[in-house]
């Protein structure tokens, strides 16, 4: 019987991240599988998995103890016999977008954050054998700045089983859920709001704190802030509609979370939603306000192709496990020993 391979996993993210949903499912499902050991860093591992191209941005956000994040950094630059692995969850600093995600509003600032940002992620990048990209644009995004196209891989993230519910009530609202950000195109969901002809509800934390004057403005706004697990999941049921149009979005889980609930998206192009060969989403430019209100319109007023993507969206969904990333991410450690 062949030996497990013996695999260090970068487990230190803070729970609210969604790094931390990553590695969380991931691990889950590493365990469970014959062909890996997780072990400790100073227990001869096979392969050292770390969860950012970044080191010094996972400092400021996100890692549960700096002292363990600086030893794992360590343990990578200095291992000589290990593979190393570092799954990038955003990597727009090297793309076209060329911004700074929560510095827009201090151009010099942002440049300057950007270029330092590019400098160590290229310097730990290059240290490893295989980078994992968690969409398809980010992958291409790093190999036109110059990584070896062999080395980046793109898998994708899977969906959590609570998503996949039986429940087929339409409310007929738009739903958009995220914490409030630049690149979340709060521009563009304000002015959906006011134009489409419908209730939107927005959850997630900042949007009373950033747009509360505009957001109270238009009636047909709900803003929930932060909402428990089992609140999200019956907003998901209930919505129309799923309304995604960031400006940039590494993967978008929640465009995932929303198809496994049997609802349509409507999603930025730049995001993994290109990714996903399905007529549950349909993607948009993040700048074409008219286009995202056409398109929500459409749907809104036609229950019986609501419906058909809705099944589209709950049938792609299906096939996006965690079990499917670890097998992918397992695929990556066994080319590697």
């Amino acid at each position: 019987m062949t030996s497990p391979i013996r695999v260090t996993l970068d487990e230190n993210d803070a729970s609210w991240t969604s790094q931390h949903t990553y590695i969380e499912n991931l691990s889950s499902e590493l365990e469970a599988s014959p062909q890996i050991e997780l072990v400790s860093p100073d227990n001869a591992p096979d392969v050292i998995h770390l969860n950012y191209l970044n080191p010094l941005g996972r400092v400021v956000h996100g890692k549960k103890s700096l002292e363990r994040h600086f030893r794992d950094v360590l343990s990578a630059a200095i291992s000589s016999d290990a593979g190393l692995v570092l799954t990038s969850h955003g990597v727009e600093e090297f793309s076209d977008l060329r911004h700074s995600m929560y510095l827009d509003k201090y151009e010099t600032v942002g440049k300057t954050a950007d270029w330092a940002k590019r400098q160590l992620s290229r310097l730990f990048g290059d240290r490893a054998d295989r980078i994992i990209a968690i969409s398809g644009m980010d992958r291409e995004f790093l190999v036109e700045s110059g990584f070896a196209r062999e080395a980046v891989c793109h898998v994708p993230h899977g969906v959590e089983e609570s998503f996949f519910t039986s429940n087929e009530v339409d409310e007929g609202f738009v739903l958009h859920v995220s914490k409030c950000s630049p690149h979340k195109n709060p521009e563009a969901v304000l002015e959906t709001a006011r134009r489409i002809e419908s209730r939107m509800v927005v959850v997630g934390g900042g949007w009373k704190e950033q747009y509360g004057q505009e957001l109270s403005a238009i009636d047909s706004v709900d803003v929930m802030g932060f909402v428990e697990e089992s609140e999200l999941r019956r907003l998901y049921e209930t919505a129309s509609i799923f309304y995604f149009p960031s400006t940039y979005e590494p993967f978008g889980l929640p465009i995932l979370e929303a198809m496994a609930s049997r609802t349509p998206v409507v999603a930025s192009v730049n995001s993994a939603a290109r990714d996903f060969d399905s007529e549950g989403v349909q993607v948009v430019p993040p700048g074409e306000v008219d286009r995202h209100i056409e398109l929500l319109e459409s749907l809104l007023s036609n229950p019986e192709e609501r419906d058909r993507r809705a099944t589209a969206a709950r049938s792609f969904a299906e096939g996006m496990t965690w079990e499917r990333t670890a097998e992918g991410t397992i695929d990556i450690y066994r080319e590697l020993i």
